[in-house]
Order: C-alpha cells, then sequence, then structure tokens
C-alpha cells in the first residue's frame, strides 16, 4: 500500500492511540486492520520479537464487537456457523471431489484407523482444487495406509472465525472435528491446508488446555508424503526433465517451520529439477489469499500473488509447486492476469502424478 498507517508500525500506532483514547475505532480503522493477510511476515522480521499478529487478531475481534465487521468477513463468519462452511455449502456437498474414487473410499468413511486425512473446507468444496483430494486418496491408496475420512461430518476447523474477529466460536465448530477423530482412535492426521493445523492447536488447547500433541500428531502432506519414501513404500517414474520451484505458503514456513520436507519430496522424483525462488523459506512473499483479504480486497490480494509470481518469472521454473489450497487459487487468477504461462500444482499432484503404475513395477 505504501502508506504507513498500513504498514504493522502505523498499526501499532493507531492501536495505541486508540487504547489511550486519543483517537475513535471508525471504519476506516477497521478497513486498514483487514487489509491484511495475517501473513506473520511482520513478526517473523521484528527486531524486537513481538508477535504482531496477536494485536490485528485482537483488532478485528473488537470490530466485531462494534458491529463494524466488514461485510464479506461478517458473510464468511455466518456461513461457518450456519453451514459450517465458509461457502454456505454445507455438509451435502462436502464428498462431491471423490467422484471416480468410489472403490477406494467406500469402506473408509468414518471408519477407525490410526490415521486420517481433513480435507478442509477449499479442497473439499472448491471443484478447482478438488485433484489435491483425489490425489492425497491416491498416495495412500497406494503406499496401503490404512486411512479414514470423516465425509460429511467434517466441518470447518474455525480459521475463518479467527480472522473474522470470532474466535470464541471456534473451540465448538472444530470441537466436532476433534471428537470425531477420538471416536476414531485416530492418532495421526493429515491436512491439507495450513491454516487448519494451526487451528486445531488453538482451538484443542482451548478446549482441553493442553497441547493437541498429546492427543493427535497433524502433518502437512509433504511431512507423511516423506515418512512414505522413508519406508520405500512410494515408487517414481522418471519424470520428462522439468525445472520446478516450491512456494513456501506463509503459514507453513513461519509458523509450522515446515520447509525442508517439501524439498525433499520433490528431490526425491527422477527427472524433476528444483530452483529456488527468492525469498523462500521464513521469508517466503504471502499469496495474497489468507485471512479473508481476497472476498475484503481482491484487488489488492490478486496484486500481492502477482507480485510472488514475478518472483518466480526470474527462475527458469516451468512449474510453481506448493501445497496450500489457497496458494493454487490465487495464483491461477494471477497468471491469467499477468499472462505468465507457468503451471501450478500441489505437492500432492506432483507425487500422485509421478508413480510408477502398481502393474508396472510399482509397489
Amino acid at each position: 500500500m505504501k502508506w504507513e498507517p498500513y504498514g504493522s508500525r502505523g498499526k501499532l500506532h493507531v492501536i495505541k492511540s486508540i487504547v489511550e483514547g486519543r483517537e475513535e475505532f471508525d471504519e476506516d480503522i477497521v478497513q486498514k486492520i483487514f487489509m491484511c493477510a495475517l501473513c506473520e511476515h511482520c513478526t517473523e522480521v521484528c527486531t524486537t520479537s513481538i508477535n504482531l499478529d496477536r494485536f490485528w487478531e485482537a483488532a478485528r475481534r473488537y470490530a466485531l464487537e462494534e458491529g463494524l465487521l466488514p461485510p464479506p468477513a461478517a458473510y464468511a463468519r455466518e456461513s461457518v456457523l450456519s453451514f459450517g462452511d465458509p461457502f454456505s455449502m454445507g455438509p451435502s456437498n462436502r464428498m462431491i471431489w471423490s467422484e471416480g474414487l468410489e472403490e477406494i473410499i467406500q469402506d473408509r468413511i468414518n471408519k477407525p484407523a490410526e490415521v486420517a486425512y481433513f480435507l478442509g473446507c477449499h479442497v473439499g468444496l472448491n471443484a478447482q482444487v478438488h485433484d489435491i483430494a483425489r490425489s492425497m486418496v491416491r498416495i495412500l491408496d497406494y503406499a496401503g495406509v490404512d486411512f479414514t475420512l470423516l465425509g460429511d461430518l467434517e466441518t470447518c476447523c474455525g480459521a475463518p472465525l479467527v480472522w473474522a474477529g470470532d474466535p470464541d466460536s471456534a473451540p465448538p465448530v472444530n470441537g466436532k472435528n476433534i471428537e470425531a477423530m477420538r471416536k476414531l482412535g485416530v492418532r495421526k492426521i493429515i491436512f491439507s491446508c495450513p491454516s487448519c493445523i494451526t487451528a486445531w492447536q488453538s482451538t484443542y488447547y482451548q478446549i482441553h488446555g493442553k497441547p493437541v500433541r498429546d492427543e493427535f500428531e497433524l502433518l502437512t502432506p509433504s511431512q507423511f508424503i516423506a515418512r512414505l519414501n522413508d519406508k520405500g513404500l512410494l515408487d517414481y517414474e522418471e519424470q520428462p526433465m522439468v525445472t520446478v520451484t516450491f512456494h513456501d505458503p506463509c503459514i507453513s514456513a513461519r509458523r509450522l517451520k515446515t520447509t525442508k520436507e517439501p524439498r525433499d519430496v520433490i528431490e526425491r522424483i527422477p527427472g524433476v529439477y528444483k530452483v529456488e525462488t527468492v525469498p523462500s523459506e521464513q521469508e517466503t512473499r504471502c499469496c495474497g489469499s489468507h485471512a479473508l483479504l481476497n472476498r475484503i480486497d481482491p484487488l489488492l490480494a490478486s496484486q500481492i500473488a502477482e507480485m510472488r509470481l514475478r518472483d518466480v518469472s526470474v527462475t527458469p521454473a516451468t512449474m510453481v509447486i506448493t501445497e496450500c489450497p489457497r496458494c493454487i487459487r490465487a495464483f491461477d487468477l494471477a497468471r491469467m492476469t499477468l499472462g505468465y504461462n507457468v503451471e501450478l500444482k500441489d505437492i500432492t499432484q506432483i507425487v500422485a502424478g509421478s508413480l510408477k503404475p502398481k502393474d508396472s513395477g510399482g509397489q
């Protein structure tokens, strides 16, 4: 935005002025607070190690209390509370992604198992990224993993409620998922969306007063796939020489510190050559679609995604790999706007698409 009140230092000054009674909390200030992707980069680079994103979440909560929530955020909140997802689609649409995979999943819905796959609202309900779920299921089936799915019992993780200033409503919503997993005897959960992992970490602690790791291990796809590779359960075909770059989703890199595993997974696939985009890992740029920014200001969100793709355009990469459905959707729009001919894949898609057919020597 290139204007101080939109930056972290400027917003902190505004918040301080409100607390001290020198400034009124109004719609103009709310707009500045919500023009933010909560990507945690300001926290990452803060020289005094202040967790700045907690300030922005507290300000969003105050906006809700004061009746000043931006309409797009209000809609997302009401959708989650009424339908169990931020798109108002409801549980009856939770399995539309699975068409053609009935043979694989028919006996896995709400079946007791140690491993579960939690799709999340974006992957489960948006056709644009349904193939991420399909790819993850194919990988699990290929490796012979005994896993379970919640099916239409899966509901939102509650992250959009936090982004819309209503963190108190998140535990009751996500608590349904937690209880369902507990009843199935699940111990390891794979998540397609990194924000779902952080939501689970937060709401579990709020409900039970202890870390979620005491009961469940929460894993990104690359973390779980890396374990399958280590056990020799995945057999890869040589790929036509392709140069790729991995985009670190901001929450994966900065909150979950998951940067090594996806790179290790990519490097295990023969014929795939990896280059780095600068900045990367903890210094990665956000795709612009986190924390409802793509709904509150679609133009700004798209401009942020375009900035990131410009970082990629100076590399020889012809494919961007990531492991966040929001990033895939954001970059898909940005590449059309830029006219940039680059392929986009989730890490599950590149892995599933590189596996040897079982009848030709695959496991």
